[in-house]
């Protein structure tokens, strides 16, 4: 038959429903195997439940025997495939005492002991095994080895629920188990089996020594002794292998490798002495225990031991079961580590537990305020004195533009004295007018002319000179102030009460050093400076500061100085006083006006000298500096300082809260015994 283009349309028309069927049932069917991912997360279920939520993952089925009871509980927080939910099951069962057997398309869920009699998977040779919890049998043939003594070799290493039995005639061991203990068996009868007439087993327990980590030290030895001798380094005369479960040590040699051996391992399998095992305590002298610990912990690897290189070449400082602990009261470290990873911590120790250098620091913080005042007019003043009776009078007037004392009399006064005012100052006091009327003379002292100009300056001051000494890379910080208190909220009524907040009114200076091996310092200053421009006249009323401050880093070498700083303020003022009318008629105007000019320029500088102290010799050298410099000024600054305190005057004590009238009592007085004390 010959399919032509046409037909070939038509079958493809009819059978494309058919095809569409078969997609649909494929698409509704459901999938089992590792492609599936489930969820097993149980808390305190019935096991028989955890058995049919596994009968509807995986589409098996089950019988479950009426002993099989219990609660179990899986943490499994992320998602699984249908496999590995199948092993989980497994283990569980395996955990649990239970066992599934297949049983032709079913499975039979029953106890261990009665799993082992009934049919059961049954592997032979050296099949591959998994990891798995699965219950089988398996036929281990033997080449040379005795099978009734490897049956007592393998004793320990079964359960006590499992089957082990040795059938001499043909020289095999049957073992049934689960599938990872079995594994397990085959891997150590590898070693075992092997041909050597004159070789036998020892097994030793070990007390001390890790049984892994002996074998590899003694695989060592023997592999360097053979290279010595001149034989093959693959001729493996005696072998060794580990039981990490108990610690054990088995050993295939002969006799004479066993005379060596033996002896060796009892050696190596001895009590570390003190200091040497795996706890160390180090007691710092200089470090700062919790900081150094923070260190060492970040050495700690990801797994493998110190000195080990992994698979891209990347060497492991510290292996990942290294743990370290700092104790503050006794400012130690304590590390729970082997003998290769305690080498390294060791070192990292001894070379960080070591003094560090200071840095005595002197500040001196200056605010070099300029201040330029101009004033440039004409006061007038009339007055004079007389007597009355035995009282003395006075009478004036006259125009001042800045009031208070007027020019007239400061500079009359001060004329009769030899003094005048500071400035330039120019005026006329003349003889007074004398006027008669009615018998009465009345008389009125000349008019005084003062013109004056004056301009003064201000330099600078000291605002503090703070001196501290601190460790390399520790910040250092001096507050020298007064603390003044901020009505933050009140309330009045039945319950009065006042809240107040406390903020530092002065000198602020934090500087952290870190000296460089060329000798430079780094310097990370934070300064502020915060002074009360206007007190409070009560607490009620707020005071007002002003603030400037400074954040910057520099570097200077040791005993040089650094200075930083800049222009903070810049104000400018003018004032003009006048008489109403006479100040604005042209041409007479500065006979009845004065003006004033104010500018004034703040800067605050701060110096700072660094000076580097590496040794005792530095320290006792900048100390007696300071003690010669203090020597120096005792002569002037004490004398001083006593007559000050001696002219001072003391405010009044405050007034304590009076006590209440104690309360009348008829108890007995204290007796002899009672509380009382000898002077």
């Amino acid at each position: 038959m010959i399919l032509t283009p046409v037909k070939f349309l038509k079958a493809r028309c009819l059978l494309m429903p058919f095809f569409c069927l078969l997609l649909f049932f494929a698409a509704t069917f459901p999938v089992y195997g590792e492609s599936r991912q489930v969820n097993i997360d149980f808390n305190d279920v019935e096991i028989t439940v955890f058995i049919k939520y596994i009968s509807e993952v995986t589409g098996k089925n089950f019988v479950i025997d009426n002993r099989v009871r219990g609660k179990i509980t899986i943490v499994s927080p992320g998602a699984v495939s249908v496999d590995e939910a199948w092993d989980i099951f497994e283990s569980v069962l395996d955990v649990h005492g239970f066992a599934a057997m297949p049983s032709g398309g079913i499975y039979k869920v029953v106890t261990q002991p009665d799993a082992r009699t009934k049919a059961m998977h049954t592997n032979f040779g050296d099949a591959w095994l998994t990891d798995s919890d699965r219950l089988i049998t398996q036929i281990i043939p033997l080449q040379y080895a005795e099978p009734e003594e490897l049956r007592r070799l393998f004793a320990p290493l079964v359960s006590k629920t499992s089957v082990l039995l040795s059938y001499a005639s043909s020289r095999m061991l049957i073992v049934t188990d689960v599938e990872s203990n079995i594994r397990r068996i085959l891997e150590i009868v590898k070693y075992i089996d092997v041909r050597d007439k004159g070789r036998e087993i020892r097994i030793l327990t070990l007390a001390h020594a890790d049984a892994a980590e002996l074998v590899s030290t003694l695989e060592a030895v023997f592999r360097q002794t053979r290279r010595e001798e001149g034989r093959s380094v693959t001729e493996d005369t005696v072998k060794f292998v580990a039981d990490k479960r108990t610690n054990t040590l088995i050993i295939l040699a002969s006799m004479v490798d066993l005379e060596r051996v033996v002896p060796l391992v009892e050696k190596l399998d001895s009590a570390l002495p003190k200091g040497r095992g795996r706890v160390h305590v180090y007691y710092l002298e200089n470090a700062v225990s919790e900081d150094l610990a923070k260190v060492l912990q970040s050495m700690v690897g990801r797994g493998g031991a110190a000195g080990s290189t992994t698979a891209g070449g990347t060497e492991t400082v510290v292996s990942s079961n290294v743990t370290v602990t700092s104790d503050q009261a006794t400012n130690s470290l304590v590390i729970m580590a082997n003998q290769g990873d305690h080498a390294v911590l060791a070192d990292v120790i001894n070379r960080l537990d070591i003094p560090r250098a200071m840095v005595l620091i002197e500040a001196l913080i200056v605010e070099v305020a300029v201040s330029s005042t101009f004033g440039l007019g004409t006061e007038w003043a009339a007055g004079d004195t007389f007597s009355k009776g035995n009282a003395d009078a006075a009478f004036g007037g006259g125009f001042s533009g800045t009031g208070g004392t007027s020019a007239w009399s400061s500079t009359l006064g001060m004329a009769k004295t030899g003094m005048l005012p500071s400035g330039f100052s120019v005026g006329v006091a003349a003889a007074p007018l004398v006027l008669k009327s009615g018998g009465r003379e009345i008389s009125f002292p000349n008019l005084g002319a003062v013109i004056q100009a004056f301009a003064s300056d201000r330099n600078s001051h000291i605002l503090a000179t703070p001196q501290i000494t601190t460790l390399d890379n520790r910040e250092a910080s001096i507050t020298v102030g007064r603390n003044i208190p901020y009505l933050i909220r009140s309330a009045t009524g039945d319950n009065t009460y006042n809240n107040y907040e406390y903020k530092d009114v002065g000198v602020q200076l934090k500087i952290t050093p870190q000296i460089s091996k060329e000798g430079l310092i780094r310097l990370d200053i934070s300064q502020e400076v915060t002074r009360l421009l206007s007190a409070a006249g009560n607490l009620n009323e707020l005071p007002t500061t002003l603030k400037r401050s400074i954040d910057t880093t520099v570097l200077v070498r040791d005993r040089n100085t650094v200075v930083i700083g800049g222009l903070i303020d810049d104000s400018f003022s003018e004032s003009t006083y006048k008489v109403p009318c006479l100040g604005d008629i042209p041409g007479l105007r500065m006979l009845f006006s004065s003006r004033g000019r104010e500018q004034e320029k703040t800067n605050l500088f701060v110096f700072i000298t660094p000076h580097i102290i590496r040794t005792v010799e530095d320290g006792n050298r900048l100390t007696g500096d300071r003690l010669e410099t203090i020597n120096e000024l005792s002569p002037t600054v004490i004398p001083l300082y006593e007559k000050n305190q001696k002219n001072k005057t003391m405010p009044p004590p405050m007034p304590m809260p009076k006590e209440p009238a104690p309360a009348e009592s008829s108890a007995p007085e204290t007796g002899e015994g009672e509380g009382s004390s000898d002077a």
